[in-house]
């Protein structure tokens, strides 16, 4: 299957599906992206692999909002039996993360 991006990117966000069981996203995931951002990711989860990788080494700034996009993926692919691990995770994510204490919930891995 080919990537396929989705209307995002003037946003200065783009979601991508990179395969059955991988998603990447690249740019700023800011508030003013956040509703699109999470809609798009919880239109692709469901006809997704069972164990969903989401590439986050193209992430640009951070806000606690795309935490909390994060979080509202995870919880999507939780009731569908899903499993979704984030890698490569920029620095700044991590720092939110901790700050706001879901560092030990949001499923980061290198």
């Amino acid at each position: 299957m080919s990537p396929s991006s989705n209307g995002l990117s003037g946003l200065g966000v783009s979601l991508i599906r990179v395969s059955d069981n991988q998603l990447a996203i690249s740019g700023d995931m800011l508030f003013a992206s956040a509703t699109r951002l999470r809609s798009e990711g919880q239109k692709l989860i469901p006809g997704m692999a069972d164990r969903i990788s989401v590439d986050l080494s193209q992430v640009g700034r951070v806000g606690s909002v795309g935490i909390s996009v994060l979080m509202c993926w995870l919880r999507m692919a939780q009731v569908l039996g899903k499993t979704l691990v984030f890698v490569n995770a920029p620095d700044d994510m991590l720092d939110v993360s901790r700050v706001s204490s879901l560092d030990t919930v949001i499923p980061f891995s290198s």
